[in-house]
């Protein structure tokens, strides 16, 4: 283990202490609360000035949250990807799934449903692409499909216990 590692994304990726959980690594989070996939693309030159030999990539929760559509929510992944690749090539990307989020507590929304849709074609591109996908969704939902209480402050935003299954997830993928 060990390394410069970028945890890039949304508050999720923020709100956590990464290098405290990853003390072997030099991480750096660059994790944004309220940001979206056109959001991190746009803050890539930062990413590429940084040199990482890991990049972990979770990013969709707020474009989801704010009406876009599967297919939008892909599409802003691609350009991330693309834009990597090409500026950054030795750099190992680690696409993390978009995470479940409670229904209940955010009425009105389109349902996890929609969000296990984006993950499917997105862990099926990083197939493609030879890239690693990390199913942190699976990790975090219950039986049915929602990010259940002890799991969550807010219905969106995860909770310590949330975090150590995160990070323990992770922790193989470092290296």
């Amino acid at each position: 283990m060990g390394g410069r590692v970028i945890m890039l994304g949304d508050s999720l990726t923020e709100g956590n202490a990464w290098g405290r959980a990853f003390p072997d690594c030099r991480v750096l989070n660059l994790g944004l609360g309220g940001d979206t996939c056109a959001g991190v693309w746009s803050r890539l030159d930062e990413v590429a000035a940084a040199r990482p030999d890991f990049i972990f990539l979770m990013i969709g929760t707020n474009d989801f949250l704010r009406g876009a559509t599967i297919e939008e929510i892909v599409q802003g992944h691609l350009r991330i990807w693309n834009d990597l690749a090409r500026d950054l090539p030795k750099t190992e990307l680690r696409v993390q799934s978009v995470p479940p989020y409670m229904e209940e507590a955010l009425p009105g929304l389109p349902p996890n449903l929609d969000i296990i849709a984006v993950n499917h074609l997105l862990a099926e591109e990083a197939a493609r692409r030879n890239l690693v996908f990390i199913d942190v969704f699976s990790a975090l939902a219950d039986e049915d499909k929602q990010l259940p209480p002890e799991h969550t402050t807010d219905g969106v935003h995860l909770s310590r216990s949330a975090y150590r299954l995160w990070e323990d997830l992770l922790r193989p993928y470092l290296g």
